[in-house]
């Protein structure tokens, strides 16, 4: 049976309020099927089917490096924060680290003076409601020449995403990988 302990650890930390904390307020709990489609996404862009290889740089014209593949703009920010940590001893390439750093770039802790990132986006803010796993892929992707989505590939290889998306539904469908449930603190409906 294959390791899917990092899959599981990225789809307890989108589909809890610890994006939520992580992101400063900015990214409210993913449900489990754009949970799904994102991490259909990571699957892509890192070409590491359990997410084991997190801080992995792209081949090609990119240079994007990450578990988001930060690129342009993005990457020196990036570079400079894993530098950091690795002079405190953390392992950059560890799923928290990489969660902590997604969503502190979303909030804009790393933005330059000159704006944000990416947070001026407001992908997680605007998404639309009820996607599925491969609809979650494809608005997370989006484009480079469209100018949308989070991910903004030049070559989106949606039909990619999309798959992965589907495969790690089909992990969460089968009880393979298991959807957090937060304890409700004392909440009534």
């Amino acid at each position: 049976m294959a390791d899917l302990s990092n899959l599981q650890h990225w789809l307890s930390f989108f589909c809890t309020s610890t994006v939520t904390r992580a992101s400063l307020g900015a990214i409210a709990p993913l449900s489990p099927q754009e949970a799904a489609g994102f991490i259909g996404c990571m699957i892509v862009e890192t070409g590491s089917t359990d997410l084991s290889d997190l801080d992995v740089i792209e081949e090609g014209s990119g240079a994007g490096r990450g578990a988001m593949q930060y690129t342009g703009v993005r990457r020196p920010p990036y570079d400079d924060a894993r530098e950091q940590a690795l002079v405190e001893g953390i392992d950059p390439n560890s799923n928290e680290w990489q969660e902590l750093y997604f969503a502190q770039e979303y909030a804009g802790l790393y933005d330059p003076p000159e704006g944000s990132l990416i947070g001026w986006c407001c992908v997680f803010e605007d998404r639309p409601a009820g996607m599925d796993p491969a609809a979650a892929a494809a608005y997370w992707t989006g484009s480079a020449e469209s100018s949308e989505g989070y991910f903004r590939p030049g070559t989106p290889h949606t039909e990619r995403r999309q798959a992965e998306a589907l495969r790690v539904w089909g992990l969460i469908e089968a009880g393979e990988l298991l959807i957090p449930i937060e304890p409700d603190h004392g909440r009534t409906i």
